[in-house]
């Protein structure tokens, strides 16, 4: 092997990979350039860092240990012969089960860690054959030395990040876009910023916010051959849930049968999760699903450690946090949040969110309980994500089944009509208005699913009978992704790795085809504001019955919530450093206005929009853009006007 792999002994924290490739194949990158990109992102990287160096490729990996805690499983890791080299972030649960395989085939392990097990999986089965076999969160790249090739996947969730730059000379891929600042000038991308500000939501794939760079989609492969541009391809997608035979079987079983079921699935996923060889807790937002992960982990971790962020005020959940611990004789650490919270870390936030946000004010709390986790010295913790999604958990939700059986009786009588000559050919012609004869939920998702035709989608999708699903799907290709960033981030900024037993490839399975009268169900005792008698999560609710009180078991989704940034007040001199001025070609004048006739909403877009400029294209530090903010942001009291 020609080149110079280099392994740093220190505390850091998180893993995070990042690599280069140079269109000539010859090129060597410089080594302290790769040691800046790591210590861009040693933030991610816990108990040491590693660089490679060779002709026409480098790499870096900043470790988090978590399975075999030894020097030995540093990466980048090679194979004996050095023909195969390996950057990883994330964890493969299965791996017990992929090492027994392997060893049964007669390959050879010097580590214990899923690393190895990763590395040798590919070697000996290629991408195509061992991608579909892991269960976990990943994002990696392995290196064939011999073909010049370098191969990046993304887990079937997104669960880890990773970020793709291409030019004329190079290509880069990274964990965090902050670790290509060496390498790269980093660009605002116009048409996103402006998206943004119209209300859209944030890029989840293809296109961010930065010019150039890709988000590598959920569920992707991208071959890198120095000199060609990459090569996407898909290995996963929620979509291949789908399953008739599944639906079917599922049909057939009795409502304790259901939970039974779930209950199993939710104890074997929380078990795979507890796996580590250091300390792993859980959050607790007070919720039912993050008390039902705690309850279960409980019984097979002894003294699980909690943690839980307390949004001072009304919408305050600490004492359903104490309620859960009590009831299961745990501690229960807590850290407090406040309104000055809000813009003092505002800035720290979006370094590491690494672009605007809105949809998730509740990252700055997020932030503040992931240092709480690490400071007691526990580097990975079990959350809730994805429970809502699978089970159509949100407020809004409930009474879509009421509007989707509306539509279909506004379908019956369209038929009706179409039938009649000249009048039904009039007034639905179907090549022309195909979208509006869609019901509005299912053509938000075929619209949503990689640009690909209306028709194409909806046709193949009612060839299954998943109609009583869309939802999930739709929740788990798209807001979903959202969340596991925030999740990322935030956790990531202290070294704090997120794992999520609601998305066990297997228990979203049963999701996905479970029939819609175990998610939302009929409910004389059920009163909520927003889907009264309508009781939603039912099989979940059912199993934590089983685990919790019903006080906690039945308790109303409150979600993450905050209302400082609904308070928050912004100076109009905070625009002064000309970021958004100069992006937009805005006059004093034309500032001024905009500025002072923009609402509560877009004044905070616009504030996010300053910040993350200033810290990602102007390089201002974290200190002194918190410095402008406290000087130029105010929060009111509840109540006041």
């Amino acid at each position: 092997m020609l080149g110079v792999t280099i392994f740093f002994d220190i505390w850091i924290r998180m893993c995070g990979i990042f690599g280069i490739v140079f269109a000539d194949g010859i090129t060597e990158p410089p080594e302290d350039k790769l040691v800046e990109s790591s210590k861009l992102i040693s933030h991610r990287g816990p108990d040491g860092h590693g660089i490679y160096s060779g002709p026409g490729v480098g790499f870096v990996h900043t470790r988090l240990s978590l399975v075999d805690l030894q020097q030995r499983s540093n990466q980048p890791m090679w194979d004996a012969e050095q023909n195969f080299c390996l950057i990883y972030n994330g964890e493969i649960y299965n791996f017990l089960e992929l090492r027994h395989y392997l060893k049964g085939l007669g390959v050879e392990f010097a580590t214990t860690s899923d690393t190895e097990v990763l590395l040798k999986l590919l070697i000996r089965d290629g991408i195509e054959a061992a991608l579909p076999r892991l269960q976990g969160m990943f994002a990696f790249a392995f290196y064939d030395v011999k073909r010049k090739r370098i191969v990046l996947a993304r887990d079937r969730f997104g669960i880890k990040p990773l970020h793709l730059y291409c030019d004329d000379n190079k290509i880069v891929f990274a964990s965090e876009i902050k670790a290509m600042k060496p390498w790269v000038e980093l660009k605002p991308n116009s048409f996103q910023m402006i998206r943004y500000l119209m209300n859209a939501g944030a890029p989840i794939r293809d296109k961010g916010f930065y010019e150039n760079i890709d988000i590598v989609p959920a569920g992707s492969v991208v071959t890198i051959t120095a000199g060609a541009p990459p090569e996407y391809s898909k290995f996963a997608d929620v979509l291949d849930s789908v399953n008739r035979d599944k639906i079917e079987e599922l049909e057939g079983l009795s409502n304790k049968q259901i939970i039974d079921l779930v209950d199993e699935q939710m104890q074997y996923a929380v078990k795979q999760m507890l796996f580590a060889d250091a300390p792993v807790g859980a959050l607790c937002s007070g919720g039912v699903d993050s008390s039902l992960i705690m309850a279960i982990a409980s019984k097979y971790h002894n003294n699980l450690a909690i943690f839980h962020a307390d949004v001072v005020g009304p919408l305050s959940e600490y004492d359903a946090a104490v309620n859960l611990a009590k009831h299961l004789n745990l501690d229960l650490l807590s850290v407090q949040t406040n309104d000055d919270d809000f813009i003092r870390l505002t800035p720290e936030v979006l370094f590491h969110y690494e672009q605007p946000f809105s949809g998730h004010p509740h990252s700055v709390p997020f932030m503040m309980v992931s240092k709480l986790v690490q400071e007691n010295g526990v580097k990975a913790v079990l959350s809730g994500e994805g429970s809502d999604e699978c089970f159509l958990g949100y407020e809004y939700i409930a009474l879509e089944p009421f509007w989707r059986f509306f539509h279909r009786q506004i379908g019956k009588i369209r038929d009706l009509i179409e039938r009649m000559p000249v009048i039904g050919h009039n007034v639905f012609n179907t090549e022309s208005n195909f979208s509006q004869l869609v019901p509005d939920m299912l053509g938000q998702f075929a619209n949503s699913i990689d640009q690909r035709n209306a028709r194409e989608v909806y046709t193949t999708i009612l060839k299954k009978p998943v109609d009583q699903n869309i939802r999930t799907l739709d929740l788990l290709r798209n807001h979903l992704v959202t969340l596991l960033h925030r999740n990322d981030t935030m956790g990531m900024s202290a070294g704090i790795e997120a794992r999520f037993p609601f998305l066990d490839e297997t228990f979203v399975e049963t999701a996905v085809n479970l029939p819609l009268r175990h998610k939302i169900r009929f409910s004389p005792v059920t009163w909520e504001k927003d889907h009264p008698l309508l009781r939603d999560k039912w099989v979940i609710r059912q199993v934590a019955d089983r685990y919790l009180p019903k006080l906690l078991s039945r308790r109303k989704k409150r979600g993450f919530n905050v209302n400082a940034f609904g308070r928050m007040g912004v100076h109009n001199r905070f625009f002064e450093s000309d970021f958004i001025n100069s992006q937009f070609k805005l006059s004093k004048n034309e500032a001024a206005y905009l500025f002072d006739t923009a609402d509560q909403p877009l004044k905070l877009k616009l504030m996010m929009l300053e910040v993350w400029g200033r810290l990602f294209m102007q390089n201002s530090s974290v200190s002194e853009v918190q410095q402008d903010l406290r000087s130029c942001v105010s929060i009111k009291s509840i109540g006041q006007h």
